[in-house]
């Protein structure tokens, strides 16, 4: 029996409802009604007949998930899925139940979110993948960060995305149709068309308005109606819809259909293409046909590092975060956390600490590596980890962090371009899939900060990002230097955990700037050091120290009192610990493969879900 995360049953129903009704794009609809109880297909007289009597009883196994409290899991024997939306949870899965593999699912998923999710992902964003080909036994990762144009050139553009609305020449060139499509080539069963005719589908007929679509709009609102066009899409004429009407899109359906079509070439060479840049550069932005047409994806070795016995695999640069959660792990490799356990002052300041540490290190020497030599090697190696582990006391906050003494630097190509330190800001969003055949994806895609540069070309039906404000716009930055071409850094970190047979056990990862890699981060060691299920790992209260400041420390009120006491005694500026969870901390989606079933969570922080088969 096929098992939904929550809300999965009423919104899939709610869809069917909603379907039927026929509102045009723009227009809402209120369900008023509770949701149509699903009816045999099958005529009124067979209930007569014996044998379809039988038929209709016979009932498919029911996985139990006792450790998922808050409904927001899913449980198989086929494969699952995890992500922003049960609704997306559900097109990955009905995808596999297809014939198609993860790879397959991911790009449904992918597409799935970035309509239902626009905030966080889409079209005009970034990711980055980490798969497990199970038919070659071998871990890789696809990496489709946005990229500078050719007229960025570090001090002669803006690139503040800290404006209402963000700078227009911010806007960087998208790489999710590269990315996904290409994956899609190399690794997938599936067409284009067959992947995102679900989802076009769910563009048209249209799909309900949930609490998190509107708390998206309400941050980032005044860069919204800047822009008629992109209040259009996303609200009701500049009010926000109620919880439950129903939203379409279907200019995002004719784009999608065109990807479908025409594929790369459709979005990144094309009269498309021409529309996109022609919009763009009419209010200022700077972005050519050109800078589209050399766009490339790239695919690279995941880095990895082994822990307690497991491996794992994640991303390197552009990613900022890659090397950082490695480097954390490695670090608290030298603790017994166990013996502790996790609600203890001791665990969370170990952790807070390798967290920082990591951070440090990732924000300070993380880059393109086409235009930078990287210390890479070094930032997740265990004899780097060991030497900064001697500067934690588990009793006592660290007065300062800061990053070790290691050196980035340009390479040739990186110096040529030259020739001729700003932060990750949200707007984030994790996907995983697993499938009978074996693979693995964990996804993660963004626009930056929610939104992204709020402009939407009219008739696209989806944002751009204002990427280039990750980058450090001086002459002569010691890393991430805005340059033409440079690819984005990112603080994104798709994980897979593989056991000692090299085989993966746990996909998983969170939306969220750095919090993002201390989600991951707390997951794995929940999930490894204290040995809980997903689920459980998911769950458990967690932490995240702004490594922006030297003592801020968001702190889940989950904790106990002693524990939250005995953390503040330490030094640290406590934030959230009044509230049991906090969206603060990340999100966490991820599925665990255990005794032949599929364990997908969706976290409830910011009302993930989930869906398996």
């Amino acid at each position: 029996m096929r098992s939904f995360g929550k809300t999965a049953i009423i919104l899939v129903a709610l869809i069917t409802v909603f379907a039927l009704c026929g509102c045009s794009k723009g227009q809402a609809e209120t369900t008023a009604s509770a949701p149509a109880v699903q009816q045999s297909s099958a005529p009124a007289e067979s209930a007569k007949e014996p044998q379809a009597q039988v038929q209709e009883t016979v009932q498919k196994p029911v996985y139990e998930f006792p450790s998922d409290k808050f409904h927001t899991g899913a449980v198989g024997a086929n494969g699952a899925a995890a992500c922003a939306s049960p609704l997306a949870a559900q097109i990955a899965v009905d995808i596999l139940e297809k014939g198609g593999n993860a790879v397959d699912a991911a790009v449904g998923m992918i597409y799935a979110v970035g309509l239902l999710e626009p905030a966080a992902s889409g079209v005009g964003g970034a990711g980055q993948m980490t798969v497990y080909l199970a038919d070659q036994d071998k871990y890789v990762t696809i990496e489709y960060m946005t990229m500078a144009p050719g007229k960025a050139i570090a001090g002669e553009i803006e690139t503040s995305s800290s404006d209402n609305p963000p700078a227009v020449t911010s806007i960087a060139i998208p790489g999710v149709v590269h990315g996904t499509l290409t994956a899609l080539e190399m690794w997938g069963t599936m067409t284009p068309r067959e992947v995102l005719q679900p989802v076009i589908d769910l563009a048209r007929k249209g799909f309900p308005v949930t609490e998190r679509w509107n708390t998206n709009i309400e941050g980032r609102y005044q860069n919204l109606k800047a822009y008629d066009y992109t209040m259009g899409l996303y609200t009701d004429d500049g009010f926000l819809y109620s919880i439950g009407d129903t939203v379409k899109n279907n200019d995002l359906a004719d784009t999608l259909e065109l990807i479908a079509d025409q594929g790369i070439k459709g979005f990144y060479d094309s009269a498309f293409t021409d529309k996109m840049v022609d919009y763009i550069q009419s209010i200022g932005g700077i972005l050519t046909h050109e800078d589209f047409a050399q766009y490339k994806s790239v695919v690279r070795e995941p880095i990895s590092t082994t822990y307690r016995g497991y491996t794992v695999y994640t991303t390197g640069g552009p990613s900022t975060g890659g090397a950082a959660l490695l480097e954390a792990l490695n670090i608290v490799e030298n603790f017994d956390l166990a013996s502790y356990g996790p609600d203890s002052p001791q665990t969370v300041n170990i952790m807070a600490e390798a967290f920082s540490m990591g951070y440090k290190d990732g924000n300070a020497y993380m880059a393109d590596p086409t235009y930078y030599d990287l210390p890479v090697q070094t930032i997740i190696s265990k004899e780097y980890a060991k030497d900064r582990s001697v500067k934690i006391n588990p009793d006592s906050k660290q007065k300062m962090v800061g990053a070790g003494r290691l050196t980035v630097k340009l390479n040739a190509t990186g110096e040529a371009v030259a020739a001729s330190t700003a932060v990750d800001q949200g707007g984030t969003s994790h996907m995983v899939v697993m499938d009978k055949f074996g693979n693995v994806v964990s996804t993660t895609n963004t626009n930056g900060i929610n939104f992204g540069s709020a402009v939407a070309v009219p008739g696209t039906g989806f944002v751009f990002t204002a990427h280039l404000s990750n980058l450090n716009n001086t002459t002569g930055a010691s890393v991430n230097m805005l340059m033409p071409y440079i690819r984005v850094c990112s603080t994104t970190c798709p994980s897979i955990v593989a056991d000692s047979t090299g085989k993966p056990v746990l996909a998983v990862g969170s939306p969220g700037n750095w919090a993002l890699v201390s989600a991951a981060f707390a997951a794995i060691v929940n999930y490894i050091d204290f040995g809980m299920d997903i689920a459980q790992a998911t769950n458990a209260p967690r932490t995240w120290k702004d490594g922006m400041t030297i003592k801020d420390l968001y702190m889940e009120g989950g904790y106990s009192p002693e524990t939250i006491a005995a953390v503040e005694a330490m030094g640290y500026n406590l934030i959230d610990s009044d509230r049991e969870y906090s969206s603060h901390v990340g999100c966490v989606a991820a599925i665990e493969k255990k005794d032949g079933l599929f364990y997908a969570i969706g976290d409830d922080r910011r009302h993930y879900g989930s869906a398996a088969y």
